[in-house]
Parts: structure tokens; sequence; C-alpha cells
């Protein structure tokens, strides 16, 4: 694990007990992520958002099947488009969605190394005025998750990355100032990932009021992230880009 560090001068001992907790959180992270493969080229894609994304429904039963995969195509529509949108339905009651049409496109989604433009399908709903966007079933191939990663998923958290491809600026959802002080971070790595675990310093005991603030923390990896993943504190996935 990285020597923690803020700047050149050594982090406190509060701030150690405190990441404590953490740390166990971060190694169950670094054992989920174990099986991804950073050595294959081209690298898996790794998905941040879903893999269909819809705009307004008319009614709460139509957006209630899209999201359970209670929908059917209509004669004609391709079958592969169906099945993504399907996956494993969600047992229950109701009406389903009919899909009229799916035409070839592009569409932005979120992944682990930055916002894509990617091959999608735009799908047209029966009653939905706004398309339903599918990631290409060929595309969603090539990505990987974690198996079981229900409780893994990205909670926004993004880092700019230097040019040594260690210096990082992690962003994420903290305490207020008035709070808690974030004066460093330490490191968990493995040959697949990176967990990146702020130390905290709490300026006020007792009850609090939630609240959550952008905060920034930034520090040294103890060698280059490459094609790893970086995980926040949680185990799950950080949005990288380049500074």
């Amino acid at each position: 694990m990285e020597e923690p560090r803020r700047g050149d001068r050594r982090v406190s001992a509060r701030a150690l007990g405190r990441s404590g907790h953490l740390e166990g959180k971060a190694r169950k992270g670094l054992r989920a992520w174990a099986g991804f493969p950073a050595d294959r080229q081209p690298r898996p894609l790794i998905l941040l958002s879903s893999a269909a994304q819809s705009g307004a429904f008319p009614d709460g039963q139509t957006k209630l099947a899209f999201l359970n995969g209670w929908v059917e195509g209509l004669p004609g529509f391709p079958a592969e488009i169906l099945e993504a949108l399907r996956g494993q339905p969600r047992p229950g009651e109701g009406s389903l969605l009919l899909l009229e049409s799916a035409v070839a496109g592009e569409r932005e989604f979120a992944t682990d190394r930055g916002r894509k433009r990617l091959p999608a399908w735009c799908v047209q709903a029966q009653g939905v005025t706004d398309p339903i966007w599918v990631l290409d079933p060929a595309t969603s191939r090539q990505s990987w998750q974690p198996p079981d990663a229900e409780d893994l998923y990205w909670r926004g958290s993004k880092a700019s990355l230097g040019s040594d491809g260690r210096t990082l600026t992690l962003s994420f959802t903290g305490a207020p100032e008035y709070y808690t002080s974030y004066p460093g971070a330490t490191f968990q790595e493995s040959g697949s990932a990176v967990a990146v675990i702020p130390f905290r310093e709490e300026h006020v005991t007792g009850p609090r009021t939630t609240v959550g603030k952008r905060r920034e923390v930034s520090a040294t990896l103890a060698r280059p992230l490459g094609n790893r993943v970086l995980l926040d504190e949680h185990g799950a996935p950080v949005m990288v880009t380049s500074m």
C-alpha cells in the first residue's frame, strides 16, 4: 500500500485512524475487480452509465415497463436490440412497452476513461415521444463488470491524471470544509485496480446535518495507473481523464 502523504508532509496519525474503516471496503473492491484483464488489447470497456438510456415517459406504468424489461418488438424489430432492452425481466404484472423501430447511430456514454461516443441504436417506442438509446450489442460484449457488482455503481467521482501516469487529483462528494478536512490520500493496489482512500480529519463531534459537497484531494501513485481501473473508497470505479 502506498505511503500516506500530503505533498511532502506526513499525514497525522488521527487522519490515518479515520481512514482505517474505509480500507476494508477498498480491499473488498480490489477483490471484486481482481479478474479485470488490464493487459488485454483493446482494453475492455467499463461503462459507468446504463447501456440503455431513456428520456421522459408519458406515465409511470410505461416507465416501469422499461425499467423492468417488459418490452416487446413489433414485427421486424431487431431481435438483438430487443434482447438488450429486455435483459432479464423482473417479475410482476403490467402492460408491455411496444418497440416500433431501431436505427443505428452513435450516443455518448460515461466510461471509466471519460465520456465516449459509441455505436448505439435509437429506438422509438409506441406512445413515447423521446427516443430510447441502447448501446450496440457488439460493443456491449466488449465491456467488463465484476460479478455481483450491484453495490459497485459509479458515485460520480472523477480523477485527472497527470502526464506521468502517477499524479492524480480526485474529485468526489464529501463533507463540507467546516465539518471535515481531507489532508491527503492513501492507495491500495493490485495488478488490475488501484483504490484511492481520502483521509478524513473531523472538525465537529456529535450530530450534524447530512450534506454533501464536491471536494478534491491530490496524491501520487507508486507506479503509473496504466490500464488498471481506478476505484474510490467504496470499491466503485472512478472516471479518469488526462490533465
